[in-house]
């Protein structure tokens, strides 16, 4: 029996006390991570031997036998935030080999870390599920806390994370699933769609009929309350540095800030916790629905990270040191819009509910077919900018920017290698794409 990884996330809700340990074991483990990046940092400035995943859980052995307080937390937990220093060194290296920006790791303050994990289950920490009402979760030194959540399925837990994210408490759970406890019902219907932001989603169907998704648009609704809480949270900064008689530019201490300045940083943390929940719910609907409909489906891939790019700065030639406009402000707004609307959480969403169905989930290569300026009818390359929402074609085709992309994308999936160039990225057969029946 095929046995596949899975996650479930519980929302916990510790006591005062519980809620008290957590937080210290969280500003422990955060300690932990600065001081084996520093240990390695330290050690190459030194000219010492290098400092690799084994040899930082041996330096942690040896720290917990000097410290009380880290002797109170789980080994294991320990190697995990070790391990994550030796990731983050790993991506670096990788960077600097592919001649990337290379973003040499960070320290991290308690408010950028998320939280700690443990390895084996029994190990820390016991889940405790309970069929017929909220389970709760034994944590090592922390006590047993209650939690809400429930998943679809059924499993062995592996590993756990705790994760604190705006101000709230959560488990992630990593289950050992038989692949049969996860398998979803595959629709039956063959389509292809284009990821848009006035528009979330424009749907081609086999039959030629098209169907369209809103952009819900869930940071724009929020945006005014985000602008207005952000400027009192500002206005209360510049007043605490001029009491303190720090400079602009000098962070506050924690310890002073004020009790307005802490309900205001809260109330953002909220609006934006919030935001992300709803996105995160709607796109695992939607995700679910789509797989539950087409047996076959396909889009692009999207790359969101370049999509929203800033605009690179235009020197003035006629005034040395002087910029001219780029409109990086413009840009700026469509650059929230496309993280907004996260393509690539629903593009990863769908691969994995598609997997699930054992349906057929295939990705065009934008470079290759560039299905928005690419006629679906005869082929030619119309080349468009972002403003135009129309498609034009000399062959007398005229239809939306967006449907003709998603109607490109559906013969690029059906036909396969139709226009020279381009080529089929489907992970099926050909004789079975073929046959993919399509409507023209």
């Amino acid at each position: 029996m095929e046995i596949v990884q899975r996650k479930i996330t519980y929302r916990l809700y510790p006591n005062a006390t519980q809620e008290s340990a957590m937080a210290d074991t969280l500003a422990l483990h955060c300690r932990v991570y600065n001081s084996l990046l520093e240990e390695r940092r330290r050690r190459f400035e030194a000219g010492e031997s290098g400092m690799n995943f084994s040899a930082m859980c041996r330096e942690l052995t040896v720290w917990r036998r000097r410290s009380s307080a880290l002797e109170s937390l789980n080994a294991q937990s320990l190697q995990v935030t070790a391990k994550r220093v030796d990731i983050a060194f790993d991506a670096f290296f990788r960077r600097v080999k592919a001649g990337e920006k290379p973003g040499y790791p960070r320290f991290k303050s308690i408010r950028r870390f998320a939280g700690w994990g443990y390895k084996t289950h029994g190990d820390g920490w016991r889940l405790n599920l309970r069929p017929d009402k909220h389970g709760t979760v034994r944590l090592s030194g922390i006590g047993t806390v209650r939690m809400r959540g429930k998943g679809r399925f059924t499993g062995e837990p592996k590993t756990a994370e705790i994760i604190r994210r705006h101000g709230k408490w959560y488990l992630s759970v990593t289950f050992n699933v038989e692949a049969d406890r996860i398998a979803r019902i595959a629709g039956g219907e063959t389509a292809a769609f284009d990821w848009g932001l006035t528009t979330l989603l424009t749907i081609a169907k086999a039959d030629g009929s098209i169907e369209t998704i809103d952009n819900p648009r869930w940071l724009k609704r929020r945006l005014e309350d985000i602008r207005t809480t952000s400027r009192d949270i500002s206005a209360e900064e510049t007043r605490i540095r001029q009491m303190l008689g720090l400079k602009p530019e000098q962070p506050i201490p924690y310890a002073r800030y004020t009790c307005k300045l802490k309900r205001l940083r809260k109330r953002l943390s909220n609006i934006h916790g919030k935001v992300a929940r709803q996105r995160h719910d709607f796109y695992h609907k939607l995700s679910a629905a789509l797989i539950g409909r087409f047996a076959f489906l396909a889009s692009e891939e999207l790359s969101p990270a370049n999509m929203s790019k800033a605009p690179k700065p235009k020197p003035d030639p006629e005034n040395l040191g002087a910029f001219l406009p780029n409109g990086a402000a413009r840009k700026a707004g469509l650059n929230r819009g496309i993280l907004d609307a996260a393509g690539s959480k629903l593009l990863g969403m769908l691969r994995t509910k598609a997997a699930e169905a054992a349906s057929v989930f295939a990705l065009a290569n934008t470079r290759a077919v560039k299905p928005t300026q690419r006629c679906h009818r005869c082929g030619t390359l119309v080349v468009k900018d972002l403003s135009q929402r129309e498609h034009r074609c000399a062959c007398g085709c005229v239809c939306g920017r967006d449907e003709n992309a998603a109607k490109t994308l559906l013969r690029w999936f059906c036909e396969g290698n139709f226009w020279p160039g381009t080529g089929r990225g489907a992970a099926m057969p050909p004789e079975t794409l073929s046959t993919a029946p399509c409507a023209w």
